[in-house]
């Protein structure tokens, strides 16, 4: 509550500066990906120093060393996650350039711009494709619907974005078919430039050998507890010191910045963690041989025609658990489970690019289809000349299905869920898009679960972003009272405008069907500026009544709209 009701001061106090360009990759670990593309990208513009450029750094020594590399440039600031600059900023600036998510109190204002630009095409499933993707995608759709620029590197990308997460129907933002910036700094990067990057930030680099870089994905059930094994990561790289010609390679790790969280200060320090502060595509661009399991930076390696090998000991209970889109025969080079098989094909590792030859050609054609080294120039051209033809802008919604708001209210175990949950396995998909808008209150997984599998799955997570005085007018608005007061609805009604836009963002719907209450009607009505043909249990608006109760239960009817 504290935050939401911190960010909703700024967001009503701060207006939006034409000038100023707020960036954060992976939450604030440091000036990374697709976000760090676009600001270098700006620096070697005469237009870099019209705006000031407002970067999210958490941790204080990676502040404190980017303060002495950009030094020169007083119009770069750095802010830390819910402090004063950060608020500020992320109600302040104009252009908002992230590669993950927004906290959940979020909500963007109509002069602002938001790109989001993504961190990987993926090995893993994703979204509704996940087991429980129903639940845990919630939130990435949400940010997605957010956007004004979503980018999609190739057109598989682009399936994910509009089946995976669902997002086609109801997205009204521009989909950027395009390439991923972040790829232009494999081309791009010099090496003398990452090299002493590394060094001035505790990593050892002798370059007369070449670099083995390891880079093993998150695992687990949650991304925010992302399990690690940093012991099973020492003993793969003693291994292979000892089994390869240690004359010839250096090896480094590149855990995921969720793991790379979770390492003890010593651990650090050793010298063979690369810090998440580093930029993957830069470190990239000066690997030799790339070693990994699901990792999605693969995909980005292709671009550098060397040789990749897969190390997977876990495939089979991974592969259970989560799943992949791939299968192992179409990987553009070796796989094992074993050590030292891994060890053997590093010692040959000239001989695995021709010998993966044409899975490899295969990958990176469609993979890095877009891959020019002028993808990043060619998104700005469209985010800030308002220029979309630049890119390969597309359609999300190709259909003439009617699109149709489920409010589920709580939610909870009970014959009115199970209402509900009936009458959407009734409704004619064909004809219909549907999204269920519910009340999550972490209590009704096994009900998210059981929701048909054509529907999209939205939640009212969160708390509402707003002051105090507007939080006590709510609570005096009951949703079972008519004769709740018309001028304390008036009162509240940016407040519930605002949260309607932080959770659906400027998607429209054609038809409500209600289940949440009068106060629903009310909000979605201020929400949309007008008033949407509104189904409910009492009134189904010229329909035939949708539930029949046969010998004491409810039976679904047909949908048809």
């Amino acid at each position: 509550m504290a935050l939401a009701a911190k960010y909703a001061k700024y967001y009503k106090r701060t207006a939006v500066d034409e000038n100023v360009i707020f960036y954060s990759s992976h939450q604030g670990a440091g000036m990374l990906c697709g976000p760090y593309a676009m600001f270098r990208e700006l620096m070697e513009s005469r237009d870099f120093d019209y705006y000031t450029h407002v970067w999210q750094i958490n941790d204080a020594r990676e502040k404190k060393q980017l303060k002495k590399e950009l030094c020169d440039w007083t119009n770069v600031r750095f802010v830390k996650k819910n402090s004063r600059g950060y608020f500020k900023a992320l109600t302040g600036a104009k252009y908002l350039f992230i590669n993950n998510t927004l906290p959940f109190y979020f909500t963007k204002k109509l002069e602002q711009v938001y790109v989001n630009t993504w961190h990987g095409i993926p090995l893993k499933t994703l979204g509704y494709d996940v087991p429980d993707g129903k639940y845990t995608a919630r939130n990435m759709t949400r940010n997605f619907l957010l956007t004004d620029f979503l980018i999609s590197p190739c057109r598989f990308m682009t399936k994910i974005y509009l089946e995976s997460y669902k997002l086609g129907g109801i997205y009204t933002g521009k989909l950027l078919e395009n390439g991923y910036p972040r790829n232009d700094m494999i081309l791009s990067t010099k090496r003398d430039d990452i090299i002493e990057k590394l060094i001035n930030r505790g990593i050892p680099i002798d370059e007369t050998r070449k670099i083995i870089l390891y880079a093993p994905t998150w695992k687990g059930a949650s991304f925010q507890r992302a399990e690690n094994d940093i012991a099973s990561y020492d003993e793969f790289c003693d291994y292979l010191y000892n089994h390869i010609d240690t004359q010839k390679y250096q090896i480094l790790i590149k855990p995921h910045p969720m793991v790379y969280k979770q390492l003890s200060k010593r651990e650090k320090r050793r010298g063979r963690y690369i810090p998440q502060s580093i930029d993957t595509d830069e470190l990239l661009s000066v690997t030799d041989v790339l070693v990994l399991d699901y990792s999605s930076i693969f995909f980005d390696f292709l671009l550098t025609d060397r040789p990749i090998i897969f190390y997977i000991p876990d495939l089979e209970s991974y592969r259970e658990y989560r799943g992949v889109y791939f299968g192992l025969h179409e990987l553009p080079g070796p796989y094992s489970g074993e050590m030292s098989d891994i060890a053997g094909w590093i010692n040959r590792a000239e001989t695995l690019r021709s010998q993966y030859g044409s899975a490899y050609e295969k990958m990176r054609t469609w993979s890095c289809e877009f891959d020019d080294g002028r993808v990043t120039e060619k998104v700005l051209k469209a985010v800030m000349d308002g220029n979309p033809s630049a890119c390969r802008v597309v359609q999300s919604d190709n259909s003439d299905r009617k699109k149709m708001l489920v409010a589920g209210g709580s939610f909870v175990p009970g014959e009115h869920t199970e209402k509900i949950l009936q009458w959407l396995d009734g409704i004619d998909y064909d004809a219909t898009d549907v999204t269920l808008l519910i009340d999550d209150g972490g209590q009704c997984t096994d009900e998210i679960m059981r929701v048909n599998d054509h529907v999209r799955v939205l939640c009212r997570n969160g708390l509402i972003p707003r002051g105090i005085l507007s939080a006590l007018r709510a609570e005096m608005i009951s949703p079972d009272k008519a004769s709740t007061s018309r001028l304390l609805r008036i009162f509240n009604s940016a407040a519930i405008k605002n949260n309607y836009r932080r959770i659906l963002g400027d998607s429209r719907f054609d038809v409500v069907a209600n289940f949440a209450g009068e106060c629903f009607e009310q909000a979605l009505t201020a929400y949309h500026g007008g008033q949407r043909e509104v189904i409910s249990e009492k009134n189904f608006n010229g329909w035939t009544a949708a539930f029949e109760n046969t010998h004491g239960e409810w039976k679904c009817k047909k949908i048809v709209l």
